[in-house]
């Protein structure tokens, strides 16, 4: 048995928190991820870095902050001599394999390494696996449904080789139907990833530690899925959504002009996802009240299919490392790199309104024999902790850069709580930013250079209807709440390297 364990990193993109059955949505089936929270200790309140695909997954290799690691959204890269987690393993001898979604780069702009034309140059991905930010070993793919890059990279070879015309499934204008899916589910691609994940397990098994980072792109829009998934969910027999007549009216700008359709008449551009508008779903501007709920209802069905197809490959991974006999030595983590509001405020997919949606994600760790199992914590937690929390149980020292804490201890005795706040920062764009502070009650989101704000009292509101950011009667919370800010900023700004000592 390998003296350091093995790791089994397992991510969706853009899950609700709220999306397992055993921890209290009985109207999905999950038995897989049921199994994790059985065997594991589930983190009820882990919040993202970033509620946007690029800067989160960025913030989880290199334990810092969008605001230091400099991919502050979408269309921004991330400097490749960041520092990373593949790297720390890499350099101890592990074996590191990323597989699935990586997105550290722009996927529209053209000339990118994740973008079209080269995502789609098959001889180039016939003969690339890596190195790719620290990882040792990729295969890689980009997109959702049946967008034309989501054809690309090493899936889009795969598929050819299995003789897959992709015009059949993908192509140009794709990324706008919705429901069934008529591309045969053993050559989907949430099945193609757990694939190469099992390959790169079984060839490691037995070897050098390995680290292993299972990345599916879905649940994320458009919500298009294959049979018999999508078919598992009726959209009449979907929970309600989380929605108060006139909330809004106490709210931000934002919110009140995206629920009366006017979002444009906003004195700036909020879109997460600047100039991806496929088949006009954006990741912002969509909502229940524009789409219709009939439609909304649908895309929810959908959307657990999604998840539900995805939790049946997780069960696969969770089988072959038993089958292995590897299970006492091996870590399982699964999480998401952000949420979707779900129709919950009327609002869908995702954007600079952080209500727990979108900033909160699941997060459950498995390591038989030395974690504790059928636990579940209230003990705050962030993603930015996964890099520092990973090297820590490795045995490798945290890198001076990093800014997130490890939580190992945490994982052996969950009533432990060593985070006091968690921090989320969206840069939407340059002149929209919004800094959210999560403590154990109280939440506070502030818009920058808007004076505008939002504050709830997540105890006795927890579906974030009552903002009490200007109400006579919090102000003393909501300054403490901004003075926590402050000295938030001062524990990250970490002082590396270290000063120079003179006689």
């Amino acid at each position: 048995m390998n003296k350091k364990p093995n790791i089994v990193f397992i991510t969706t993109d853009q899950q609700h928190w709220n999306t397992i059955n055993a921890l209290g949505n009985s109207h999905i089936s999950t038995p897989n991820l049921d199994r994790l929270v059985e065997n594991g200790v589930t983190f009820e309140r882990t919040y993202v870095a970033s509620p946007v695909c690029s800067p989160s997954r960025s913030s989880i290799i290199t334990g810092e902050y969008p605001s230091r690691h400099g991919c502050w959204n979408i269309g921004v890269e991330l400097n490749e001599d960041r520092h990373t987690i593949g790297q720390s393993l890499k350099d101890e001898g592990y074996k590191t394999g990323l597989f699935g979604k990586a997105h550290f780069k722009p996927v529209l702009k053209e000339g990118s390494f994740e973008a079209p034309p080269h995502i789609h140059n098959r001889e180039f991905w016939k003969n690339f696996n890596g190195p790719y930010y620290g990882f040792e070993h990729v295969e890689m793919v980009h997109g959702h449904s049946d967008e034309d890059s989501s054809h690309g990279m090493h899936y889009g070879v795969w598929l050819e080789e299995k003789g897959i015309n992709p015009k059949d499934y993908f192509g140009p204008g794709g990324g706008h139907r919705e429901g069934s899916w008529n591309l045969p589910e053993e050559y989907h691609y949430t099945r193609w990833t757990a694939d190469r994940t099992m390959e790169f397990i079984e060839k490691n098994a037995n070897q050098e530690p390995f680290f292993a980072w299972c990345s599916f792109q879905d649940p994320h829009n458009a919500f298009l899925c294959p049979e018999p998934w999508n078919s598992m969910y009726a959209p009449n027999d979907m929970p309600p959504f989380n929605m108060l007549e006139g909330e809004m009216k106490d709210k931000p700008l934002i919110h009140q002009y995206l629920i009366e359709g006017r979002l444009k008449d906003l004195d700036v551009n909020v879109t997460s996802d600047p100039g991806h508008d496929t088949g006009g779903i954006q990741c912002l501007g969509k909502t229940t009240y524009s789409i219709g709920e009939e439609r909304a209802k649908k895309w929810l069905a959908s959307y657990y299919g999604m998840i539900s197809l995805i939790d049946h490959h997780v069960g696969r991974i969770l089988d072959q490392v038993e089958q292995l006999g590897i299970k006492e030595n091996t870590l399982i983590v699964f999480t998401s790199d952000h949420g979707d509001y779900a129709g919950n405020h009327g609002l869908w997919l995702k954007g600079p309104i952080h209500y727990e949606d979108v900033v909160r994600v699941p997060f459950i760790a498995q390591w038989t024999g030395t974690i504790p199992a059928g636990k579940r914590t209230q003990s705050l937690l962030s993603l930015v902790d996964v890099a520092p929390t990973l090297l820590d149980i490795c045995g490798v020292d945290k890198q001076g850069h990093m800014q997130g804490i490890s939580q190992f201890e945490t994982f052996k005795s969950p009533d432990r709580c060593l985070r006091d706040w968690c921090l989320v920062e969206n840069r939407a764009e340059p002149t929209f930013y919004v800094k959210t502070l999560v403590m154990d009650r109280y939440k506070l989101n502030y818009y920058l250079g808007r004076a505008e704000g939002e504050l709830y009292d997540l105890e006795n509101d927890p579906n974030e209807f009552t903002n009490l950011f200007n109400h006579k009667d919090y102000e003393a919370i909501k300054l403490k709440m901004f003075i926590k800010l402050t000295e938030v900023y001062g524990e990250l700004e970490n002082i590396y390297p270290q000063r120079q000592s003179f006689a």
